[in-house]
């Protein structure tokens, strides 16, 4: 599920540069059960035939609705990922590209088609990417991923989910929240710098469903301030050819 939110928070980047309200109104105590287990229980509940985990490739594309109180945008989103490092996401509207934002391996990129820019990135925009590219890694667990983790168990609405946060230095936290009964992932929370400024953000996996026998979020929700982004998956597959070229500009 590391693949979701990498895509949310790539796609959202491109958009919002707003706050939004967090969530916090739950009960909080100790888990049951270690990160080890629960790690192998997401697996089991996302890639039950190990696929995903052993793929060298994959390509989603998925629509994406902004909606705001003045406005009602629609996009078309293709994430392409390939073994070892490298990964691009091209957002499209009226069927042609809008933006992309490519990592090789070594360098990232981002395109502005209108303006026919390219911005090779550098710094804590580099190192970003080199950390999304480790979220889309399809054998990476969050034991890997960040430097130190907490897990505990809440209760919000009736229903029990585990608490994931994930820390790393000179990175905010992640907060992930996994349905106790499905074992997959049902939101998560960070801060994320947009427009210039740290932002609360939060992402909801509304949705879940079977594609090339791996369960994804086919539909997830991002809402910030008054403005709605809505993804709905349209094509999902495993071990796509893709050349190296494909990741630079």
């Amino acid at each position: 599920m590391k693949r979701i939110f990498s895509a949310l928070l790539l796609t959202a980047l491109t958009f919002f540069g707003a706050g939004c309200a967090v969530f916090d109104d739950y009960e909080e105590y100790p888990s049951d059960i270690s990160m080890e287990a629960l790690e192998k229980q997401i697996q089991k509940s996302s890639d039950p035939d190990g696929v995903y985990k052993t793929a060298r490739s994959y390509i989603q594309r998925q629509t994406l609705a902004v909606k705001g109180f003045f406005f009602d945008d629609e996009y078309l989103v293709e994430v392409k990922y390939k073994r070892p490092d490298m990964f691009k996401t091209t957002t499209l509207k009226d069927n042609r590209p809008f933006s992309t934002l490519m990592f090789n391996g070594q360098k990232a990129w981002l395109i502005n088609h209108a303006k026919k820019q390219t911005t090779e990135l550098t710094g804590d925009s580099l190192t970003r990417m080199r950390n999304m590219c480790i979220l889309l890694m399809p054998d990476s667990t969050y034991s890997q991923i960040f430097d130190s983790i907490k897990l505990s168990q809440i209760r919000r609405d009736g229903v029990e989910y585990y608490k994931v946060v994930g820390s790393s230095q000179g990175r905010e936290p992640i907060s992930i929240y996994v349905n106790k009964f499905t074992m997959l992932p049902k939101w998560l929370e960070t801060r994320e710098e947009m427009g210039g400024r740290k932002v609360n953000y939060m992402a909801t996996m509304d949705s879940y469903a079977f594609y090339d026998q791996v369960m994804i979020a086919n539909q997830s929700t991002v809402q910030v301030n008054n403005v709605r982004q809505i993804s709905k998956v349209i094509l999902y597959r495993l071990n796509v050819e893709l050349n190296d070229n494909e990741f630079r500009p």
